[in-house]
């Protein structure tokens, strides 16, 4: 048996488990974070762009995040269809972000 094999074999998966949840609500925290400041710097220099790219990144990690806190902590609800709300989340923030990015800066 090689190296690698022993350590997988060993990893308990209900850790496992523990550390991606954390690491998931970790991501969620820090983009909403980033959607905070961008949000701010929307309001202190009116730039329209700026409000789509806080807008994208709340909808790219708040709406999945808020998916996972239904998954995860015991509210019943359909896997597909929780699933299939935080994709296109997550492609309306897209489409947000690159908008505000495309968009010229109005002076």
């Amino acid at each position: 048996m090689t190296t690698l094999e022993i350590i997988l074999q060993s990893i308990d998966l209900d850790t496992l488990s523990r550390v991606r949840t954390v690491s998931e609500l970790l991501s969620v925290a820090l983009g909403l974070a980033i959607s905070y400041l961008a949000y701010l710097g929307y309001r202190r220099n009116r730039s329209r762009p700026m409000l789509f790219i806080a807008l994208g990144f709340a909808l790219i990690l708040g709406v999945p995040g808020l998916a996972l806190v239904v998954l995860r902590f015991g509210l019943d609800a359909p896997i597909p269809i929780v699933n299939s709300v935080g994709q296109v989340s997550e492609l309306a923030g897209l489409v947000a972000i690159l908008y505000g990015l495309w968009t010229p800066q109005r002076t």
